[in-house]
């Protein structure tokens, strides 16, 4: 028997996924299996995605629990039909405390059948354990989906499809979604669903191209989860200082990295001081003061201040030359209380021959 289902471990900001694409029990998704799966799930979210025929009912009603036992832990459960619900399948969607549903999908109520044989007392107790069986499951739809014993016995009656709107009316669902493309991972045939509902998967069989892109877009998806992985597992082990004094050399700003080891106390801090003391790097440089920068880095000084400073200490250093034209000589002598008439006066005199000589 194989586990047909997908199990994804929590992402970064990514809640776990339960995928069920098959049968419930017999060939397909087995209880134990299942278990496993999600007794692996580390965080609080877990997202279940459905798209089954149905299947063995004691199958789907331990899992059914086991999602019940998750949720009332105090984690959230979310529920989501991918493309068809039925049988056991759409007890297992009413774990859900939120349940989702595309407009394009469907969910299927029914008794539960078995294929019997033997004698008539044969017969007749397995009619009676199909009886109790029908009221386990009728007690889960009343109890989920808030409908009374009556409507919930008319569902199961017969094979009561459920369009997502229906689902919703009838409180299977509590959100609709847009619609989604759909494929069936489980026989068709043998799953014996209506042609509307079939026509479902077989008009969005996938083409080999889509079924190649999907798998590399999964294989891209699991190398960057375990590069990540890798990454977290890198920096735990690392000091905060260290780390800081490493990413100090990546922006090229190691001759500050002490600066910043001891200042901070994480790396994201670390890191808006490094983006600003870069750019207080590059001013410092253009305005040829690039020995001032480690001052203004070590008192964190904001970019615009430090711009400022700079600005303020080139306008002090610039030379003040004046250009006023200089004043005449007349008006220079006059301010001055000389009469260049006199004087030259008294040198034409000087010059005259002396009487007697």
């Amino acid at each position: 028997m194989r586990p047909c289902f997908t199990f994804k471990a929590q992402a970064p900001g990514q809640p776990a996924i339960l995928a069920i694409d098959d049968e419930i029990g017999f060939w397909g998704v087995q209880a134990s299996d299942f278990r496993s799966s999600l007794d692996a799930v580390q965080g609080d979210d877990l997202h279940v995605e459905i798209n089954s025929p149905g299947g063995d009912v004691f199958a789907g009603l331990g899992m059914f629990n086991m999602l019940r036992s998750f949720a009332a832990s105090g984690k959230n459960l979310t529920t989501r039909v991918t493309g068809v619900a039925a049988s056991i399948a759409s007890v297992i969607m009413l774990a859900g405390d939120k349940r989702e549903m595309p407009k394009n999908s469907f969910a299927m109520i029914h008794s539960p059948m078995s294929f019997a044989a033997g004698t008539a007392d044969d017969l007749r107790e397995t009619a009676e354990t199909l009886d109790k069986i029908g009221a386990s499951l009728r007690s889960v739809y009343v109890d989920r989906m808030g409908v009374s014993e009556e409507d919930a016995t008319a569902m199961m009656a017969k094979d009561t499809w459920l369009t997502a709107e229906e689902c919703l009316a009838n409180g299977f669902a509590t959100a609709l979604t847009d619609a989604v493309v759909a494929t069936a991972k489980f026989d068709l045939a043998r799953a014996d669903l209506p042609a509307n509902v079939s026509a479902v998967f077989k008009a969005q069989e996938p083409t080999p191209e889509e079924v190649a892109a999907a798998a590399k877009a999964e294989e891209d998806r699991i190398e960057a989860e375990r590069v990540a992985a890798e990454e977290a597992a890198t920096a735990a082990a690392n000091p905060i200082a260290d780390q800081i004094v490493a990413r100090a050399k990546v922006l090229g700003i190691e001759a500050h990295a002490t600066t910043f080891a001891l200042a901070c106390t994480t790396v994201a801090e670390a890191e808006i001081r490094m983006t600003a003391a870069r750019e207080i790097v590059a001013l410092c440089a253009i305005a040829k003061q690039p020995e001032s920068a480690a001052s203004h880095i070590r008192a964190n000084r904001p970019v615009a201040d430090v711009r400022a400073a700079l600005i303020a200490a080139q306008a002090n250093a610039d030379e003040h030359v004046n250009g006023t034209a200089p004043p005449k000589s007349n008006a220079t002598a006059a301010s001055s209380g000389v009469d260049p008439k006199k004087i030259w006066d008294s040198h034409l005199q000087n010059q005259q021959p002396k009487k007697g000589r």
